[in-house]
């Protein structure tokens, strides 16, 4: 398996950079991510995401989607965002890109 890089669309990181609230939110939504907590994804979107993150593992191909909504009302940013994975080099390297559901 290659490298993994982490990745703010241009939304995410302006909201990191002036919203300690939403920073911190975004953080902890990455961690819940990374540890196969999909969020506010439904059960079939969850066992997806679980045979999908199998097949990363392997190095094989698999897209992870899940998406983290907050309660916390933030100065700049949506209140909800989404966290996708997937392979994006030949050689395995993978992205986690963090992103608002409108800049899909």
């Amino acid at each position: 398996m290659g490298n993994v890089r982490v990745v703010l669309t241009r939304g995410v990181n302006d909201a990191v950079a002036t919203d300690a609230k939403f920073a911190k939110f975004m953080l902890a939504s990455l961690q819940r991510f990374n540890h196969a907590d999909w969020g506010d994804s439904c059960a079939e979107d969850s066992k997806l995401n679980n045979a999908d993150l199998r097949s990363l593992k392997q190095g094989l191909y698999g897209r992870i989607l899940a998406s983290y909504t907050s309660n916390l009302p933030f100065l700049t940013a949506q209140e909800n965002i989404w966290i996708v994975r997937e392979i994006v080099e030949a050689d395995g390297t993978q992205a986690i890109t963090v992103l608002f559901p409108s800049e899909y």
